[in-house]
């Protein structure tokens, strides 16, 4: 009985070690913070999750503990619009430094690996965009409706010198890819966008690298829910049609029921108000990661073919409305119609076309039926340009 007992505890106190060894501590000092609060999130595969807040002491300083046995996302935010994201592994101890009320542009971050090179990354893309904010006042200044030679001229130059910076940008974040291929950074590495919808990489002709930092993520990190969604994304793209079976109870040529619901502006708009034009209907969320990395394809394809009539209707699975709205603005999403009713999974909409799964799409012709469902990458590009034959 007394081994049994010795056994025991030795499992339990090896348990609790564990458990302990996986806690990290988030801390600082933040100049004009004293008596207000500060809270750490996780960004989780669905919502924000709260996991520490504190109220910082009069020296300006504060504490925030979790737990995780493997790298994860979070929010250190000081208010909704004012954060910064941290990426956090087991037993980090990470110290933060700046302004509370002007967090995102003043922090300063020592202790942790990923964050030194999340700030390489960061520091290596404000370079490349002071670059092109240069070129872009000169761009501004010339008078493009002279139709001058020297205007055109001088229009070619800055397009050049602006895929020479793209170019050698690309270069700098394979190169960081390959050097740090099993790193979480390596995925935001992936979504780095030069300009507001303009990524760096996209999987129709970047697979090769999406598919290494998969790779590397999902034999070293196999439980993460950001890494998983990653490969399903991954596989999604490379194999869609298994899919459209998940997705919903309408299929080609079935004409889809109308939806009704509130814009970001609180007004309300119908699907069936777009009756006339061709029609992207998409079910998306701020918090999905591979609905964020679809969007700047969505982008694209918008301004190529709005002025022929191609629009999009996003409803979004949020439940939390500054999410919804600060993703509209980061992905530069504010020119089509955007609809939610805050419902997340239980979203009548969602109910209503049996959406399993974002993102979710379905190709609507000018009479409101299907026809295409989940185009998504080239596959989009290639039905647009079938139908409007450019």
């Amino acid at each position: 009985m007394k081994s049994l007992l010795v056994s025991a505890l030795f499992f339990v106190t090896l348990f609790a070690c564990n458990t302990a060894s996986n806690e990290f501590l988030v801390k600082g000092t933040l100049e004009n913070g004293a008596g207000k609060t500060i809270v750490l999130s996780e960004y989780t595969a669905n919502d924000l999750l709260t996991i520490d807040s504190a109220t910082i002491d009069d020296k300006g300083e504060f504490k925030l503990k979790g737990n995780t046995s493997y790298p994860k996302f979070y929010m250190l935010r000081t208010s909704p619009t004012d954060f910064i994201t941290l990426v956090i592994d087991s037993a980090d101890v990470i110290k933060v430094s700046g302004d509370y009320n002007n967090l995102a542009q003043t922090y300063k971050i020592e202790g942790s690996e990923n964050m030194d090179l999340m700030k390489e990354l960061d520091e290596n893309m404000k370079a490349s965009r002071a670059k092109i904010d240069s070129l872009g006042q000169v761009y501004r200044s010339l008078d493009l409706e002279s139709g001058s030679e020297e205007v055109a001229t001088k229009k070619a130059e800055l397009d050049s010198a602006f895929m020479k910076i793209f170019r050698e940008q690309k270069e700098y974040l394979k190169g960081f890819i390959d050097k740090n291929t099993s790193s979480f950074i390596s995925m935001i590495a992936l979504s780095q966008q030069i300009q507001p919808r303009l990524p760096m990489f996209n999987p129709t002709e970047d697979m090769e690298y999406f598919e290494k930092v998969d790779k590397a993520l999902y034999e070293k990190y196999p439980g993460s829910n950001d890494v998983q969604n990653l490969h399903k994304y991954l596989e999604q793209v490379k194999n869609p049609e298994p899919e459209l079976q998940q997705t919903a109870s309408f299929g080609i040529g079935d004409q889809v029921p109308d939806i009704t619901e509130k814009t970001p502006e609180g007004n309300e708009i119908s699907l069936s108000s777009l009756r006339g034009n061709y029609v992207l209907l998409d079910f998306w969320a701020g918090w999905c990661r591979p609905c964020r990395m679809e969007n700047p394809n969505l982008v694209k394809n918008y301004e190529k073919y709005h002025k022929k009539g191609f629009e999009i209707f996003q409803v979004s699975l949020d439940k939390k409305r500054e999410m919804w709205l600060d993703a509209i603005k980061k992905d530069g999403l504010g020119k089509w119609k955007h609809v939610s009713d805050l419902g997340y999974w239980q979203s009548k909409h969602a109910r209503a076309y049996n959406i399993t799964s974002i993102p979710a799409n379905f190709l609507l012709d000018p009479e409101g039926k299907v026809i295409a469902v989940n185009l998504r990458g080239q596959k989009l590009a290639d039905k647009l340009a079938e139908i409007y034959g450019y």
